[in-house]
């Protein structure tokens, strides 16, 4: 989409709205299928992925906060589409290694309103969509972009997608930085709130994702490493896929382990891939 946007041609919303039906018929029958995706990226290809990512992270946050499916479709779509003015960005800007300068960012900051307005003129997106596309980087202080707005005056899609596309972002390889790991990145973003974010939909978010968030490596006592799967009602007793093993420093026969049945088995700590040079590819 975002390459036939670059060469000039217009978005295809049939396969926008194909891409997204994909996304949510799965996120319906299980809401954490996709959200291990975003330990997948690259600097690469950090803009595709991470669109398709937002996109499944909103379609799960909000069908955990009760949405129709329909209002699901249209605020995944934004998701997928939050980030289309990137599309006429330059890439020395949006790949840049080092931190923008005052007039790269205002450039930067271009993408959210005037170069998607010209992409999507034409294009009679439903209202959620739009909220997700124009409010994603809006703060209730007001610091936020494009428009400056405060607290009420950003709708709840508006905010939900902000606390999407941040946790998305910081758990993701950059040009410029390594991916933070899952359960540190929410800590952090809660030290945020109330001024970058809304804190009681930003708890209801880390309920939606778990303690430790699908994609999570998490060390056990035991010294086994295992990779988040699914969730429990018991957040701190997710399911894993045993991958590696600490003692004897290489990768194990991989097996599931259900922390709910085993409960001589506890989680030590929530690593990153490097510390035990782990090809997370290899295992999501």
């Amino acid at each position: 989409i975002m390459s036939e946007v670059r060469s000039g041609k217009k978005i295809d919303m049939e396969v926008c709205d194909q891409v997204v039906s994909c996304i949510t018929r799965m996120i319906s029958k299980d809401p954490h299928t996709l959200l291990g995706v975003s330990r997948l990226k690259t600097k690469d290809e950090y803009t595709f992925i991470h669109s398709v990512s937002v996109s499944a992270l909103l379609a799960s946050f909000a069908c955990s906060l009760g949405y129709s499916p329909d209002e699901i479709d249209q605020i995944a779509l934004g998701g997928l589409l939050h980030d289309i003015g990137k599309s006429l960005t330059p890439n020395e800007i949006l790949n840049k290694p080092g931190k923008l300068t005052d007039e790269e960012f205002i450039i930067m900051r271009q993408h959210v309103v005037e170069r998607t307005n010209t992409l999507l003129a034409g294009y009679d997106l439903p209202q959620l969509a739009l909220d997700v596309i124009t409010m994603h980087h809006e703060r209730p202080d007001g610091r936020g972009y494009p428009a400056g707005l405060k607290e009420d005056q950003i709708t709840e899609a508006g905010k939900m997608s902000s606390i999407v596309d941040i946790y998305d972002a910081l758990t993701s390889v950059r040009a410029y930085k390594e991916a933070w790991e899952p359960t540190e990145t929410l800590k952090k973003m809660m030290s945020w709130c109330p001024d970058q974010l809304d804190r009681a939909l930003l708890k209801k978010f880390i309920k939606t994702l778990g303690i430790y968030p699908v994609g999570s490596l998490v060390e056990l006592e035991s010294g086994k490493v295992g990779l988040v799967i699914e969730q429990n009602e018991n957040l701190l007793r997710p399911v894993l896929k045993v991958i590696f093993d600490v003692i004897q420093h290489q990768y194990t026969v991989v097996h599931e382990l259900n922390l709910l049945n085993e409960l001589d088995e506890t989680v030590v700590q929530t690593i990153a891939p490097e510390k035990y040079k782990i090809n997370l590819s290899a295992f999501i």
